[in-house]
């Protein structure tokens, strides 16, 4: 009988139990950063790793409390193949906490669960829940995404008519600008933030003021006229 390559790779790694100190997906130690795959260290793995009880070799990492009815489809499926691969036998269908190295806590983003708030002068639409796969997602993907949907709801939009923020959806204020690639890799490694501790994401998109670009434009042409009179 012939055994394909993740066959062999799965006969290969022992199974054992989870220990908070390791990392769930990949099985790093996160006290002495040693790969625990294929190979045993001699750290405390029971007790949770902090800041004064790991080397500098681990410069961080991320404590998870993870809750299935709440955490998204890639990551749902994330830890369901960890938790097969290593032989955990944890309960997955039940909340319990757990630690992640930085390199998986920042696992590649394909989909994206958010709350859509549209603020069009003083009108305010009920928020609208989307759920978004892409497959190398970019600033130009959502941006697409979002004047799409924008345009649906209120008419014809364009991107340069409104404003984007976010924030976490309990959180008050306005949000954090979203308008670039910079702003956007900034907004992935909220959202990891935000998901890994089960809060949604909103973003926020507010209308401009057409009547005020309207007089800035006479303003402009005007004060142009009076210069050459």
């Amino acid at each position: 009988m012939s055994l394909n390559e993740n066959e062999v790779y799965e006969i290969q790694v022992y199974t054992r139990k989870y220990q908070i100190g390791t990392c769930f997906t990949c099985q790093k130690c996160l006290y002495c950063e040693k790969d625990l795959t294929f190979e045993n260290c001699h750290c405390n793995k029971y007790e949770k790793p902090t800041k004064n009880n790991r080397t500098a070799k681990v410069r961080g990492y991320r404590g998870l409390c993870y809750d299935t009815s709440n955490a998204q489809p890639f990551l749902k499926e994330f830890m369901k193949k960890s938790n097969l691969k290593f032989g955990y036998e944890v309960n997955l269908a039940t909340s319990f906490y757990c630690s992640l190295c930085t390199a998986c806590n920042m696992n590649q983003v394909t989909e994206l669960q958010l709350r859509i708030s549209i603020k069009n002068g003083k009108e305010i639409l009920p928020s609208i829940l989307v759920n978004w796969s892409f497959d190398d997602i970019k600033y130009n993907d959502l941006s697409t995404k979002i004047e799409q949907l924008v345009s649906e709801h209120i008419g014809l939009t364009f991107s340069n008519e409104y404003f984007l923020a976010y924030k976490g959806s309990s959180e008050v204020g306005a949000g954090t600008l979203l308008d670039n690639e910079i702003t956007f890799e900034e907004f992935l490694k909220d959202y990891k933030r935000y998901i890994s501790n089960n809060k949604k994401v909103m973003i926020i998109v507010t209308m401009k003021d057409k009547k005020k670009d309207k007089k800035k434009r006479e303003y402009k042409v005007n004060f142009g006229f009076n210069l050459n009179s």
